[in-house]
């Protein structure tokens, strides 16, 4: 079954407790910003799939569970060809799972909810497909929260700042020069930064590079390529600034 997700109307008055969707896209695929009346669950068998909210951007990542709430206004994306599948559920029969979108860790129960899930969908009975969809939040709602989040900047021109450097992490130009391109000072950029994210310009721009980095690790390329694409001349320097946002190497993490 093909469509896109942010097409809400294929549900229909009638729609059932829940819809799944298998689905493929080609490298650079996009929706425009968009909402659903339905939360989303994601898990992916190839590739990253990233998500962009108002205030942050998550990358969906193989072995790892996307959770979006309904009326979450968003747009998607996919750096590389992606793979993989997605449960629609009602707001009533989102009850159990997290109150906020987040990316959680999923384990072999789990997954195999997941597949029984896309096996059963329109076989089982509504019972069993209450308890099964209970059941799965219960899991999700206890599992840790991977470290697959980027807060974004709020103010437009930060805003601008953060885009480009997410579009191109290898990017030469230093703060001074970024914050002229956009018509911001640096003074302002750097605090709008540290008020809006959390961390300081640099903090955020080494985050960012390590999260799109991720694109090319699940990807198979060797790790030399992946720093200089990332934008580090040091493949040390970039092999510790991974191990210490995701608590392992780039290997160990595509591994898993």
């Amino acid at each position: 079954m093909v469509y896109y997700p942010y097409q809400d109307n294929i549900y229909g008055k009638s729609a059932i407790m829940m819809q799944t969707k298998t689905f493929e896209y080609e490298s650079q695929h996009s929706t425009p910003w968009h909402k659903h009346e339905l939360g989303q669950l994601y898990w992916l068998s190839q590739g990253v799939f990233v998500i962009e909210t108002e205030c942050a951007q998550w990358t969906v990542t193989p072995g790892s569970i996307g959770w979006f709430p309904a009326g979450l206004d968003h747009r998607a994306w996919v750096p590389r060809k992606v793979k993989g599948n997605s449960l629609y559920l009602k707001p009533s029969d989102c009850i159990q799972y997290p109150s906020q979108a987040g990316i959680y860790g999923g384990n072999s129960f789990i997954l195999a909810m997941l597949e029984r899930v896309l096996r059963n969908n329109h076989v089982s009975s509504k019972d069993y497909q209450n308890s099964l969809l209970k059941l799965l939040g219960y899991e999700i709602s206890q599992c840790a929260e991977l470290p697959l989040q980027l807060t974004l900047p709020l103010d437009r021109r930060a805003r601008n700042v953060a885009n480009e450097l997410l579009r191109n992490p290898a990017c030469i130009l230093d703060q001074s020069q970024l914050a002229n391109q956009w018509g911001i000072s640096v003074r302002n950029l750097s605090r709008l930064f540290s008020q809006q994210t959390g961390l300081s310009f640099s903090q955020w721009r080494q985050q960012a590079k390590v999260v799109a980095s991720l694109q090319w690790v699940l990807a198979g390329l060797p790790i030399s390529e992946v720093a200089s694409l990332s934008g580090y001349s040091n493949v040390s320097a970039y092999i510790e600034v991974f191990r210490q946002r995701f608590g392992k190497t780039p290997g160990q993490f595509k591994e898993d």
